[in-house]
Parts: structure tokens; sequence; C-alpha cells
């Protein structure tokens, strides 16, 4: 997943770039395949979380899926809420899987999710990110796309989280996200 210098050595999803500011790149990605769980409000509950996803892919030995397959670990971790105040955190799996050749999950608490293809704008950053810096950085993202009358969907919000936690701080690679509504590259959409 990277290193203390915060290189990111792990596979991460594929995209197209389809435009790129100051403060914003507009990306479509491919569709794939996650494992999710349930995450809590704080730390322990997000370290119960990271073990429970670990253990699916094989981090702390055999694999908890069915097949004991161990699993390639991918960057980023995702943070999401449901719009409920319930919060998730997912593994993207390599690009290789499928919703129907990803391995079974063993604990019930572990979800296989199927990503479809989707346009996002995503607003990268570094630094030790918690929830207040994830949602000021959502904030500096959602004024540039209003400004640029760029329609998105705001309930949908992701943090992507690239690096382990024994990374540097200032060299960790985070990105807050937004799903778009009808983007056109050669022209934006109008404001939601």
């Amino acid at each position: 997943m990277g290193s203390v210098a915060g290189k990111i050595t792990s596979e991460t999803p594929k995209y197209t770039l389809q435009k790129e500011t100051d403060v914003y790149e507009i990306r479509k990605y491919a569709k794939g395949v996650a494992v999710e769980t349930i995450d809590g409000p704080n730390k322990d509950d997000n370290d119960s979380a990271f073990k429970s996803l670990a253990k699916y892919i094989g981090v702390f030995g055999e694999a908890q899926n069915q097949q004991k397959q161990k699993i390639a670990m991918t960057a980023p971790v995702v943070n999401r809420e449901d719009g409920k105040q319930v919060r998730f955190m997912q593994f993207l799996l390599p690009s290789k899987f499928t919703i129907d050749t990803a391995p079974i999950p063993q604990s019930d608490n572990v979800k296989l999710i199927e990503v479809p293809e989707r346009m996002l704008a995503v607003h990268r950053f570094s630094g030790v990110c918690d929830d207040a810096m994830a949602k000021g950085k959502l904030e500096v993202l959602i004024e540039a796309l209003k400004k640029d009358k760029i329609a998105f969907d705001k309930s949908y919000w992701r943090l992507y989280r690239y690096n382990p936690p024994w990374t540097i701080g200032s060299l960790r690679t985070n990105e807050v996200v937004v799903p778009l509504v009808d983007f056109n590259s050669s022209s934006p959409a109008k404001e939601e």
C-alpha cells in the first residue's frame, strides 16, 4: 500500500482524465469491485473496520474468504457515509476481479459491492486526514465546482486515503471525491 516516504506502490483504480484545474480533476473511472464493512465514528471503530477488511484479503494470515484466497492490497482505502450517518470503509479489489469472480467473504459484516463506472470530481491533498480536514477539503471542492457550474451529488462524497498509517504525514496522499451529474467534458453541466 505504500511506504514511509509516501510512494504509492499498490494497484490503484484505472481512470481517464477528463479535465484538470488548479483545485480539482474530473476523472472517469472504470467499474470494479470493493469489499465493504461498517465503520464507526471513532478511531477504535476505524481500526476494527480496517482489520475486518484486512482479514478478508489475508493480511493477518489465512484470508477470511470462502476460497481462502490471498488478495493484494490496493489503494485507496475508501471511507463513506450513507446519508443516514452510517459510516463504511471499503477496500477496492484488484482490477482482475469482477463481482462474479471475487472471493466470497466469510464474515457477515463484510460484503462485496459492485462499483459502477463513474465520473468523479477529485480534490487531492496531503496530510494526516481526520473528519474535520476531509469535510473542509470537500467544501473547497464544492465551491470550485459551483464556480465552474458543474453539477454534482454531495450526498455521495467519499474520502480516499492512499498511504498506510506509518507514512510521514506531509507525504500522505488523500482525495475527496464527489460524483458528477451529466458531465460533458466539452461543456460543463449546469449548477445543481
